[in-house]
């Protein structure tokens, strides 16, 4: 069992990229994300909160989540390689959809500063492409199960309950998945997805599961871990004064 003191290890930052800016998630509600007001620094610029990251919990990697490139398939290139320069290794969410739109990551960025690419069920069109990015890249590959209000968002094939989702991507090869409810993002008031978490991290055994959304403390921390997470999303509770307490990761 992961001890308390342990638990800002498990912490994956969230860093949402949107028109040059970090922005703040509402509830999955993209067109009122906002540039972010942070305690860690007066920019919203996003080599500037990276490196406010890395000085204030010294965080490695980073979930960076380019919703223009998700959106308007218009990838902020530049800001990826400024949040790898300011030291973290990125775990891509870039609207990837197909083994060539994971090629470009790589020829964009150092291969060293990758630290997984992010294929979400929002952009995903064919199991097939997951098949392959997977047998291209291995535990490179993060499948995000997205969610809203405990729906998927889109169907794919035949899969339609999350449960049948996951065993799809489990089938395709993907070993890393992010369970996230974009309605819960930012409200601060848990993840949603407790009860499917529990369920799945017990049906498929030998993945790494990413929760989040809504997560403020610590003990918002040790619940998803006790129910199966390896890593917890934290974006807002980072940014507000006396919202989570945390030790320096080790």
């Amino acid at each position: 069992m992961t001890s308390r003191s342990e638990l800002p290890a498990a912490i994956l930052p969230v860093i949402d990229l949107k028109d040059r800016h970090v922005v703040r998630g509402v509830g999955g509600l993209r067109h009122r994300y906002r540039p972010i007001e942070s305690r860690l620094c007066a920019s919203s610029e996003p080599g500037d909160i990276a490196a406010a990251m890395v000085a204030a919990y010294s965080f490695r990697d980073a979930y960076v989540a380019d919703l223009d490139a998700i959106l308007d398939g218009r990838p902020q290139v530049e800001d990826w390689r400024k949040i790898a320069q300011a030291g973290l290794r990125l775990h891509l969410d870039a609207g990837l959809a197909t083994l060539a739109d994971c090629q470009r990551v790589i020829e964009a960025l150092e291969p060293e500063s990758v630290a997984s690419l992010i294929v979400g069920l929002e952009t995903l069109q064919r199991w097939e492409d997951l098949g392959q990015i997977t047998a291209e890249f291995g535990e490179s590959v993060t499948f995000s199960l997205d969610l809203r209000h405990g729906r998927p968002l889109r169907i794919v094939g035949a899969a339609i309950r999350p449960e049948e989702i996951a065993q799809r991507a489990f089938d395709c090869g993907a070993r890393r998945m992010v369970l996230l409810d974009l309605a819960h993002v930012g409200q601060g008031r848990g993840t949603g997805t407790e009860m499917l978490c529990r369920e799945l991290s017990t049906q498929l055994t030998g993945v790494e599961w990413v929760t989040g959304g809504g997560i403020r403390t610590l003990a918002d921390i040790e619940t998803q871990v006790s129910l199966g997470a390896a890593r917890v999303l934290v974006s807002s509770a980072l940014h507000e004064d006396e919202k989570i307490l945390m030790a320096r990761p080790q």
